[in-house]
């Protein structure tokens, strides 16, 4: 069976680039992974906040001043 010569270099060549566009696509899913972290804590915290700013005292200001 003869070797094409040629097609080495291209194998090569779809192998590089296939390596190249599978790093790519790691940083990016970091990358993302990082963001759906940090929003998450954002959106927890104001939850938290609105969660407080709307919560009713626990007891009266009658009962406070005792």
């Amino acid at each position: 069976m003869p070797i094409d010569r040629k097609l080495d270099p291209i194998k090569r060549e779809r192998m590089r680039h296939a390596e190249r566009k599978l790093k790519e696509a790691q940083r990016q899913l970091v990358r993302t992974e990082r963001s759906i972290s940090y929003w998450s804590r954002i959106v927890a915290d104001l939850k938290y906040e609105r969660t407080r700013a709307i919560q009713p005292p626990l007891w009266s200001e009658e009962e406070s001043r005792k």
